[in-house]
């Protein structure tokens, strides 16, 4: 194979050098009509001598020999005008410092467009000689056992899928055409395929092309939008499948076994208008990152998606072996190219820690463990000090001893003017950062979100549970409302928050409108086929203690400023950020409650809101 490979390179060095003396003396032809004297020949064989060497050298620099070029993109395009033209010009010099008895400057100029065209033309030529074959093969296999679909869908990500399948022998799928809303995108073609109409037509289409399946390829929407298309597909009579967004993805995946049915998390997600994956700031390609809690629901994502960037070192620290063991596994698979280092740690050990940093010399630090499960830590609440603060002091300490460069901290809407132990420990948390950033080099920032959906013990999957065993669905209040994102979201804007961090910014994502979870319980039942109205479909507990009727993003005393990045805002306080103790005299009165569930009881009241705490206990025994 590799002298198979090596022998295709050399074929292909030789037909540019072809071609480059073909655009020379095509162009000496067209320059004199024909009629090419001695002196002029002599004029070619020196252009020929410094032309076709530096063109094949300026093409293995730019790459002209290692592509694959059936798969050919317009990068390769700017690979091939760059390697001529900077070929041309050194051409041109070293023409000219020989001094020939005759020279045309319009000739090396017509050589340099013409060599661009015949070299861009073979390569691309062959691209579509080799897809066309391709197509042939595929549509020669039949559409026997395959499913006749439309894409819903023609923008980036429904094109890139039809093109895949296009050249694809063992693909499922019979792409019929593209449905698109866009009504300046009616009846044109793109690609292989016509785009037959928009979401309006689906009825007939249906019909006309004998579609099973329409594959919704709209990355961008949101979850009411989702819910519309879904709707028109299903009265059509079709089954609506979803290609998911592109950080939803594997790398490794192919987009053709992407494809799923859509599930209620899609329909419950917000509106991404930015859905590329490209940072900010780039401050993670090449370096060593840390995450801490990289076991659990958004560690393990932030693993994931950090991996896109090509790290030197991801350390993954958590306390459960078995998850860190999963997901280590999951990355070694998906990313063979990435150096993983899977630690067992409690992070409230300080010293171990210290080791850890001392040893792996982590750059960037994603803080992601916690304790997070509001009910149970009502009844904990010096554990919870010792783990959500102390840990994340201690994590925090040896990052700025160690010279970490940007430390980000996971918190939540629950920290917004506490009424429980949970919150008000994240609320410490980020007082804690906000004051240790004013005396350190280390950018330390949180980054503040709602409820994950599909993370362990989030509403969503309690009643996906609940659903499979046949039991009712249990609602704690009436009027509950949260607010929702999808791992996936909430993991991308989570970095994307690291990259604008100056140091001291608690970041707020935009999670789009509270959902009621009354509403979103019945949804689920009616996805399932069950009636919401039927006795026992949906039962009414009460609320947990130190839950909320209604969770906030941003407390009464602060104010949401917009960033430069969609989807995620930035909490200011109003006046002087409020921060009642230095760094030292939190972690010692913390120290102090994580040994005194007293002393923990107290710590926890100072910060949250007495009005609060009230109208929660109210709630609780059954108020609104």
């Amino acid at each position: 194979m590799g002298s198979q490979l090596k022998g295709h390179r050399l074929l292909l060095i030789a037909f540019d050098g072809l071609l480059v003396n073909a655009a020379l003396l095509l162009s000496l032809w067209l320059r004199l009509e024909g009629a090419i004297t001695p002196e002029w020949l002599e004029f070619y064989k020196i252009a020929a001598l410094w032309l076709t060497p530096f063109t094949l050298v300026a093409g293995c620099l730019f790459g002209l020999y290692n592509r694959v070029w059936e798969y050919a993109r317009s990068t390769a395009v700017v690979a091939i005008l760059l390697a001529v033209s900077s070929a041309s010009l050194l051409g041109y010099l070293g023409i000219w410092f020989s001094r020939p008895v005759l020279f045309s400057r319009s000739v090396l100029f017509m050589a340099w467009l013409l060599a661009i065209a015949l070299i861009g033309g073979s390569r691309f030529t062959w691209r579509q000689i080799r897809r066309s074959s391709r197509i042939k093969d595929v549509c020669a296999a039949g559409v026997n056992g395959r499913r006749r679909v439309l894409i819903y869908g023609a923008g980036f990500s429904g094109t890139a899928f039809a093109s895949q399948l296009a050249v694809s022998l063992d693909s499922p799928y019979h792409i019929c055409g593209y449905v698109d809303d866009d009504p300046t995108l009616n009846r044109m073609i793109i690609g292989e395929h016509r785009v037959l109409g928009s979401g309006e037509d689906l009825s007939h289409l249906v019909d006309e092309f004998d579609i099973e399946e329409v594959v919704l390829a709209t990355p961008s929407v949101s979850g009411k939008q989702l819910r519309d298309m879904q709707q028109r597909v299903e009265e059509a009579g079709a089954k609506a499948t979803i290609l998911p967004r592109p950080v939803e993805q594997s790398d490794a995946e192919a987009l053709s076994d992407s494809v799923r049915p859509l599930e209620y998390r899609d329909l419950l997600r917000r509106e991404m208008t930015d859905v590329s994956l490209a940072l900010n700031q780039d401050y993670v390609g090449g370096r060593t990152i840390l995450v801490t809690g990289a076991g659990g629901s958004i560690g393990s994502d932030i693993c994931r998606q950090l991996c896109r960037y090509a790290p030197k070192k991801l350390v993954l620290l958590g306390r459960g072996e078995n998850r860190i063991h999963h997901v280590y596994r999951e990355l070694t698979a998906s990313f063979p190219d990435v150096e993983l280092v899977p630690v067992i740690c409690n992070f409230t050990n300080e010293k171990h820690v210290g080791d850890i940093f001392a040893e792996h010399r982590p750059e960037v630090v994603f803080h992601a463990g916690a304790h997070k499960h509001v009910y149970l830590m009502e009844d904990c609440p010096a554990e919870a000090v010792r783990n959500n603060v102390l840990g994340t002091a201690a994590v925090a300490r040896q990052a700025e001893k160690h010279g970490v460069a940007r430390f980000v901290a996971i918190s939540t809407d629950k920290a917004v003017e506490p009424c429980n132990v949970m919150g008000a420990t994240k609320r410490l948390c980020e007082l804690l950062l906000i004051g240790m950033n004013r005396q350190s080099d280390t950018k330390f920032m949180a980054v503040r979100f709602g409820n994950v959906i599909g993370s362990s013990g989030s509403v969503l999957t309690i009643f996906q549970n609940q659903l499979a065993a046949g039991r009712p669905l249990t609602v704690t209040h009436r009027e509950a409302t949260r607010y929702f994102m999808t791992v996936e979201e909430a993991a991308f804007l989570v970095l994307q928050a690291g990259a604008l961090g100056d140091g001291g910014e608690i970041f707020v994502l935009d999670m789009g409108e509270p959902v009621c979870i009354y509403d979103v319980a019945c949804e689920l039942l009616e996805m399932h086929g069950r009636d919401a109205a039927e006795p026992g479909a949906i039962e009414i507990t009460h609320l947990s203690r130190g839950e909320k009727v209604h969770e906030r993003l941003c407390r009464h005393s602060e104010e949401l400023q917009e960033t430069s990045q969609g989807g995620i805002n930035k909490a200011v306080a109003y006046g002087a950020a409020e921060v009642p103790w230095s760094p030292d005299e939190l972690i010692a009165r913390s120290r102090t409650a994580a040994d005194d569930p007293v002393a923990a009881e107290e710590l926890i009241r100072e910060v949250c809101q007495p009005a609060d705490r009230r109208s929660a206990a109210f709630a609780a025994a059954g108020g609104t």
